[in-house]
């Protein structure tokens, strides 16, 4: 895994939605990626409606491909970008009830679960929404480790 920031936003962004079953890009995105030996992506995260406070993210990655060095690197410049340079107080991450992986990636990087949306998806399925804040990054166990 080789981390690329944010070169080639708009095919990381379409491997991203693909994955995540969503019909159409969004009006304003940014995306930070990495890739395997052989240029295809293994983890990009999107980052979506951006406010002063706030900024929603999407993390989508190929867990089989996935080297521990290059993750921490990602995480410190994929969150350095929202808390050090955007200065927002805090992202927000949404996940499907029924992604338990999901759960456990998002958890890992450090969201707190702060509620459930019950029924917001198709087929009656609750969305779960997830918390990260500038002070859980900067006390975060990987924050600037190697990087």
């Amino acid at each position: 895994m080789r981390y690329i920031g944010f070169e080639r936003e708009e095919e990381a962004e379409a491997w991203a939605r693909q994955r995540l079953e969503l019909d159409a890009p969004p009006n304003f995105f940014r995306a930070m990626s990495a890739v395997d030996e052989n240029d295809e992506f293994v983890c990009v995260i999107i980052f979506t409606n951006f406010s002063m406070i706030n900024v929603d993210t999407n993390i989508v990655i190929d867990s089989s491909k996935v080297r521990p060095k290059e993750s921490i690197k990602m995480f410190n410049e994929a969150f350095g970008f929202l808390f050090d340079k955007l200065r927002v107080r805090r992202t927000t991450g949404l996940s499907k009830a029924s992604n338990k992986k999901a759960h456990r990636i998002i958890e890992h990087f450090g969201y707190k679960l702060e509620g459930v949306m019950r029924n917001a998806l198709p087929g009656d399925e609750d969305l779960l929404v997830y918390g990260f804040l500038a002070e859980e990054f900067h006390n975060h166990k990987w924050y600037n480790h190697g990087a």
